[in-house]
């Protein structure tokens, strides 16, 4: 039975670490031609080495907070492969800091690649896939992308903006037989955290990249995961009294961890069990 991936063609920017580089292998061992983008050209070499055993796999660096460079990725893909049927708009940061540190340069930051990111990679695909009358495209959002999470307002902002703009899009090129998903993954174990311990919720990426694609091929909305999460997301959605006791106290454990130079950066999942 054929793979819905194999033979497509996809792009995937932060593709050369993380969550990215997990989907780009996932696509790759399914049969897609995948253009692996990174922002620096040596993570590109890296990768290229990595995926070396992969003759269908195209790499470029590319800033994706800069304009021209996005449509001329899209513009490469083409003219080299003929076609785009998959854009994962992945690269992005992450931004978990006290609020009242945070600085007109981080939130420049955030915005320029979590949103405007998306926008570029939005705004040049979408043409070439009415074009094709055929095209999904996936953005990366976050858990943060869907629940106001405490010493997060950077990230949230960026992120919700992400989830509004993935599902707006969703609703109305429906009948053009474009796709949208979003994707709102709570802790994976990448290089996102930094220099910080990685949480012990974290799930490895390898299996965010499975649950993404399984996602993808079913043209889900929203992809919320892991389960424990998408299960305290819903919980939230009808219980408002849980959701604030789940939120505040989410906020103390972290402002507690700043107060003490002990980041916390799990999440208060044992309240579930109030």
């Amino acid at each position: 039975m054929s793979d819905v991936f194999e033979g497509k063609v996809a792009i995937v920017t932060g593709g050369t670490s993380g969550i990215g580089y997990a989907v780009s292998e996932e696509l790759l061992k399914r049969g897609a031609t995948v253009w692996v983008i990174g922002s620096r050209q040596e993570s590109v070499d890296k990768a290229r080495k990595s995926f070396a055993a992969y003759k269908n796999t195209r790499f470029l660096a590319v800033d994706v907070t800069v304009a021209d460079q996005v449509k001329g990725m899209i513009d490469a893909c083409v003219e080299k492969d003929g076609r785009l049927d998959y854009l994962f708009n992945n690269a992005g940061i992450g931004m978990t800091h006290p609020s009242q540190y945070l600085t007109l340069e981080m939130w420049q930051q955030a915005i320029d690649l979590n949103l405007w990111g998306v926008v570029y990679g939005v705004h040049f695909a979408l043409p070439v896939m009415l074009a094709q009358k055929s095209g999904h495209i996936v953005n990366t959002s976050s858990i943060a992308g869907i629940v106001p999470l405490p010493s997060q307002a950077a990230y949230c902002a960026t992120k919700h903006a992400v989830t509004a703009l993935t599902e707006s899009l969703r609703y109305e090129f429906f009948e053009e037989g474009i796709a949208f998903t979003t994707i709102c993954p709570s802790n994976v174990a990448t290089a996102i955290f930094g220099k910080a311990d990685i949480p012990q919720d974290a799930i490895p990426a390898e299996e965010a990249a499975r649950i993404i694609l399984e996602g993808v091929e079913k043209k889900e909305g929203i992809v919320i995961f892991p389960a424990y999460v998408k299960k305290m997301y819903e919980r939230a959605l009808t219980d408002q009294a849980f959701k604030e006791k789940f939120l505040l106290e989410y906020a103390r454990r972290r402002n507690d961890g700043w107060r003490r130079g002990v980041p916390y950066l799990g999440a208060p999942m044992d309240l579930m069990e109030m």
